[in-house]
């Protein structure tokens, strides 16, 4: 028996629309789900962009009450359903697709519906929750507030990373093994000196992301859509930025030129580029892991990684390289985003990127994934990484490592001429003479 679900209508000037009675979305938001969604993935899985552009529709309310553009009552009536939204941190009337065309508009409506539903008091969606504000500064605005937290979160989690690489480092700084160049043998190393690369290279990539995370502190609230301020009192410009670093807790600044916000994402893409860069690290690091472990008896074998599952259905006792598997697929997906980022500045027009809040919501993915991952790799594989210390030890005896110890003693031509003349054991007793007086043949 199928279950009646009470409804209401509400009307604009296209017609009228049934709405579940029990939702506290309106009209524009019904008809953005119905014309503009293509994803699956909607806005009630963005919770700190939701969280932001509470921030922000709070803010405009306190200062639009101070400029005396908006009634006290409404005002604190806007004010307690943002906190009350906040706090309760259930988003499931953010009903709209994250990735709709139109430039963020239905993300901008579905909020400030929901905020003015909850808010009750005869609250207006558009003339009141979204008062002095545009969809392309409240959402630019909000997504930088939400990608400057998630950094932080992001890099939280590099830094477990780069500790457990250190932690490798250190352990492994003492057992010789074989280095290797083109896929063939090298010369004899320390396996902490392998792992002091991709130390190096992580704390570099991520300097890369804390410097350049200052850039999403500038917003654009304030400069309504094309950049103009046009729709936003003065006294409302002067004072909104203030109310916005109280509400948000961020030391934020207002950009120097709101035309050049509207039309340019580039902040957005070179952010992207940016973790892609770590990204594509995370992919030679695990490409490593996996042809370093490889085996467990016909392969390289240098390394052991965690045994966290079975490897196949058909062969019993089959041990696969899952996590770092996993983390080059996380990779791949970020390379892609990035692209899809790349699209959205190629393609903006004229006065106002409309892209940018996919290219947002992309990037948002994008953290989410990255922090994913790097933890996954230091907590599900470095941590019970270990090392087969015999296999390494026979690596390190092998040829090419006893012809790079001979060369510091004789000429690239003389080496070269014991390789042709002399047997691998007789190029061990050579060495062992050399390395006692230093003598020549």
């Amino acid at each position: 028996m199928t279950e009646t679900v009470e409804s209401r209508i509400e009307r604009d000037y296209l017609g009228e629309v049934e709405i579940p009675a029990n939702r506290q979305y309106g009209i524009l938001t019904a008809r953005a789900v119905t014309n503009l969604s293509f994803s699956g993935t909607l806005l009630s899985g963005k919770p700190t962009f939701i969280r932001a552009m509470l921030e922000v529709k709070k803010a405009a309310s306190l200062v639009n009450m101070a400029t005396s553009e908006l009634s006290v009552a409404k005002g604190r009536a806007i004010v307690t359903a943002c906190d009350a939204l906040m706090e309760a941190a259930n988003w499931d009337d953010f009903v709209v697709d994250a990735y709709h065309g139109g430039g963020g508009i239905a993300t901008n409506v579905n909020v400030n519906e929901v905020v003015a539903h909850v808010a009750g008091m005869g609250v207006d969606a558009t003339n009141d929750v979204n008062g002095s504000q545009s969809t392309a500064d409240a959402c630019h605005t909000a997504l930088y507030i939400a990608l400057y937290r998630d950094f932080e979160q992001l890099v939280a989690s590099m830094d477990i990373l780069k500790l457990e690489m250190t932690d490798k480092v250190a352990s492994f700084a003492e057992i010789d093994t074989i280095s290797r160049t083109c896929m063939q043998d090298g010369m004899r190393f320390k396996q902490g000196e392998r792992f002091s690369g991709y130390k190096e290279v992580l704390e570099r990539r991520q300097q890369k992301v804390i410097n350049a995370m200052p850039a999403l502190l500038t917003v654009n609230l304030g400069k309504t859509v094309i950049g103009s301020g046009t729709g936003a009192s003065k006294a409302y410009q002067a004072e909104i930025m203030n109310q916005l670093r109280d509400v948000t807790g961020l030391e934020l600044c207002l950009t120097k030129n709101g035309f050049d916000t509207a039309q340019n994402i580039d902040a957005i893409t070179e952010l992207a580029d940016i973790l892609k860069l770590y990204a594509e690290t995370l992919l030679k690091i695990c490409q490593d892991l996996r042809f370093l472990s490889s085996g467990p008896e016909t392969g390289i074998g240098e390394l052991v990684l965690p045994v966290l599952m079975a490897g196949s259905t058909f062969f019993p006792g089959k041990v696969n390289p899952v996590i770092p598997e996993t983390v080059m697929q996380g990779a791949f997906s970020i390379i892609g985003k990035v692209e899809t980022i790349h699209l959205c500045y190629r393609h903006s027009d004229t006065d106002l990127n409309v892209f940018e809040h996919m290219a947002g919501m992309q990037l948002l993915e994008i953290v989410t994934q990255l922090r994913e991952i790097v933890t996954l790799l230091a907590e599900r594989c470095l941590q019970g990484l270990n090392v087969n210390e015999s296999r390494c030890t026979a690596y390190a005896k092998a040829l090419i490592p006893i012809v790079v110890d001979l060369k510091e003693h004789f000429t690239y031509r003389e080496v070269q001429n014991l390789l042709a003349e002399k047997t691998r054991q007789e190029l061990l007793e050579i060495l062992e003479g050399v390395a006692i007086n230093d003598s020549r043949i």
